[in-house]
């Protein structure tokens, strides 16, 4: 099916930049099957070098990566997303060890996506001054607009840290960022989640937050030089909520919220017309 090898793509295409060694044809079958399940997958070494920063992962993990596309009945279920276990451990690039072959990879990756971005650009300009021409939606934008429709979204488990003994060895310091969960789903205008199965001009989408955690700990233990293992471990017992405080200085202890949020819709993908104009945030 062409939509399902589209989706395929934009897979490989965005999650290949960052995660190492992403096995595409399990991916494949997986989407082809209607579930993709990916595990134990490691996070590259330039996974935020998009951000302009001067830090490199040193040891970066996503637990396990479920995606499940119920072909047969996108008009009665919901497509589901959902991360378990995203655990990062970001250093200053002077604590990398330069490793040449890595090292040219990155820059070809690099060169291939920044020729692809102007390629893109390039098009874009072309197609900006021609008439539009107005057709009925093709059935990928339609299945592409039931898809959004639906879309539910669960991060699990992620714990974000980042270590410094270089700036001030004498005062090493750690910043991290832990969030239990992290739940994006549609509703009906009650705020009580469903599936839309009809045409609509809104949606509506309801998004919860769990214990959202910010720490900033002066004189700290550093993981960086442990063995990956051990850096993986702390990270996954890093992560706080309600019940249970890591022992880290915390700037902002466990924020739970609710963001309850509608947009205006059109069924169209390619014309990009989303617009959220009302946000809430209860605490």
């Amino acid at each position: 099916m062409v939509f399902e090898s589209l989706v395929v793509d934009l897979i490989n295409k965005y999650l290949g930049d960052y995660v190492e060694n992403l096995d595409r044809s399990q991916l494949k079958l997986g989407i082809w099957g209607g579930d993709a399940v990916l595990q134990n997958l490691d996070l590259k070494e330039s996974a935020l070098d998009d951000l302009d920063l001067p830090v490199k992962i040193k040891a970066g993990h996503i637990g396990k990566l479920t995606l499940k596309i119920p072909w047969k009945n996108l008009y009665t279920e919901p497509v589901v997303a959902t991360i378990d276990g995203l655990y990062a451990l970001a250093v200053p690039n002077v604590a990398v060890k330069y490793n040449e072959e890595k090292e040219e990879k990155a820059k070809q990756e690099s060169k291939q996506k920044k020729l692809q971005q102007i390629e893109d650009a390039k098009k874009l300009e072309a197609d900006k001054d021609k008439p539009k021409e107005v057709k009925k939606d093709s059935f990928a934008e339609k299945m592409a607009a039931q898809i959004i429709k639906n879309l539910q979204v669960q991060v699990m488990n992620v714990h974000v840290r980042y270590e410094d003994k270089y700036s001030n060895p004498k005062r090493p310091f750690s910043i991290g960022v832990s969030l239990k969960e992290l739940l994006f789903q549609t509703t009906d205008e009650n705020w009580k989640p469903c599936v839309i199965k009809e045409a609509v001009t809104q949606i509506f989408k309801l998004i919860k937050l769990d214990s959202l955690a910010v720490y900033w700990n002066p004189n700290s233990e550093q993981f960086d030089g442990k063995d990956k293992a051990t850096v993986l471990s702390k990270l996954t017992s890093g992560v706080a909520d309600s019940e249970k405080d890591p022992g880290f200085q915390y700037c902002r202890f466990t924020v739970t919220a609710s963001m309850y949020s509608f947009c205006n819709f059109d069924s169209s993908i390619l014309n990009k017309k989303y617009h959220t104009y009302s946000i809430s945030l209860i605490f």
